[in-house]
């Protein structure tokens, strides 16, 4: 006979999802980030898989370091933007998608800078540049890319604030495209602006201020320092960040040459010359490189690798390359870009994030272990014991002056 079940069934919930819609605007124009390299888009500049892959980097540099471990690091990553093996809980759409006319680095900077200024702006896009040797033509960019950002979550309280911790790092401190920690694809919000961009330097530290990790596996923003110069007013800026990112390169080009000793005709910090030659230690130290030779004393890998030296005349030349399980690359900890903040202004950043440091390169079939140098000319003028303190000094001497340590 039939039997009736005492019990009502459950009751089928649908998650309860949530939409956040941003509206974003390049300021310096956007270069690759397309399926090809060097190549961009320009129907769809902006693609969701890339976008997904900035955010969760950013909320690794947000959120990671109350992780103990990267198995734990992974699980929670696991857990809102899901992996091969499961859904996440963040969806993202980029819809609207706008762009202006396509712009060439050389059309940036047409005279390729005189003697006197250097390469500026151009100094962060050679991937783009004309390569005559290997035939390859010059790359174009989009200037003046729009898109609206469409994400659907199903968050905790707890993880909705740290999908806002990322997403704010992401336009302060990043970008679309390739080449966003030297400012390429610089973003800012259209709509809503106090909720994204920030009101003044001060509210950097409010929003992102973390007890820092002493010795973290992998990068984060706890512990980092942004030095920022004067405000630009963006009205009056054809790409509204560019004089602020022209400034960086400018300053950049200065410090990769380390003209920041002292001039022999003044006693004072000389002052940038593009004609001149290089005055860290660096290239000595690997002209003088021994055959049974197994550590070295460099600075310049700290700022990223790998770092190709040309041929020119007898110096030296290779490429330096980093040892990790990840590859030959290991990622700048220093960013260079314009900051959009919410009053409409401009402010050039740079910013140095806290992240494991390399301890060996290879050069060549030649695996050396690594240590910063005791003394090196950069480094002495500087008063400084490595190449990111020397980095953060020499942005102070440059008019980077506001300093705010996350």
């Amino acid at each position: 006979m039939p039997r009736t079940i005492p019990i009502s069934p459950p009751e089928l919930k649908t998650p309860t999802l949530e939409t956040w819609t941003l509206k974003l605007k390049t300021i310096t124009p956007m270069f690759g980030g397309s399926a090809t390299p060097r190549e961009v888009d320009p129907e769809n500049p902006v693609r969701a898989a890339s976008v997904r892959g900035h955010l969760r980097f950013w909320w690794r540099a947000t959120a990671g370091g109350q992780y103990t471990s990267a198995e734990k690091l992974f699980e929670a990553e696991e857990q809102i933007w899901g992996s091969a093996e499961r859904y996440g809980k963040v969806a993202l759409r980029v819809l609207e998608q706008a762009a202006g006319q396509l712009v060439k680095p050389s059309e940036l900077v047409p005279d390729r800078g005189t003697a006197r200024t250097g390469p500026m702006e151009k100094f962060f896009l050679h991937p783009f540049n004309e390569n005559k040797t290997e035939r390859i033509p010059e790359a174009s960019g989009l200037q003046w890319v729009e898109f609206s950002l469409e994400l659907t979550l199903n968050l905790s309280d707890a993880e909705r604030e740290h999908l806002r911790r990322a997403l704010r790092a992401w336009i302060a401190f990043g970008g679309v495209g390739a080449r966003t920690r030297r400012g390429v694809g610089a973003l800012e919000v259209t709509a809503d602006l106090p909720m994204w961009l920030p009101n003044k330097p001060e509210q950097l530290k409010e929003w992102f201020s973390q007890k820092p990790v002493e010795n973290p596996a992998h990068t984060l923003l706890a512990g980092a320092v942004v030095c920022l110069g004067q405000p630009k007013q963006g009205r009056s800026d054809p790409y509204k960040g560019h004089k602020a990112w022209r400034e960086l390169g400018s300053f950049w080009a200065r410090f990769r040459k380390g003209h920041f000793v002292e001039d022999p005709q003044t006693g004072e910090n000389m002052p940038y010359t593009p004609m001149a030659g290089g005055k860290w230690r660096d290239h000595k130290t690997l002209l003088a490189l021994s055959k049974d030779q197994e550590q070295v004393a460099l600075a310049k890998p700290y700022l990223g690798l790998p770092i190709v030296y040309q041929r020119l005349g007898n110096s030296f030349s290779g490429t330096l390359e980093a040892i990790h399980p990840q590859g030959k690359r290991m990622a700048s900890p220093v960013i260079l870009k314009p900051i959009a903040f919410a009053d409409g202004n401009v402010r050039p950043a740079v910013v140095i994030l806290k992240a494991p440091a390399p301890e060996a390169i290879k050069i060549g079939e030649r695996q050396l272990k690594l240590h910063p140098p005791d003394s090196d000319p950069v480094l002495e003028a500087l008063e400084a014991n490595d190449s990111l303190e020397a980095l953060r000094k020499a942005a102070r001497i440059q008019g980077f002056a506001v300093e705010v340590r996350l």
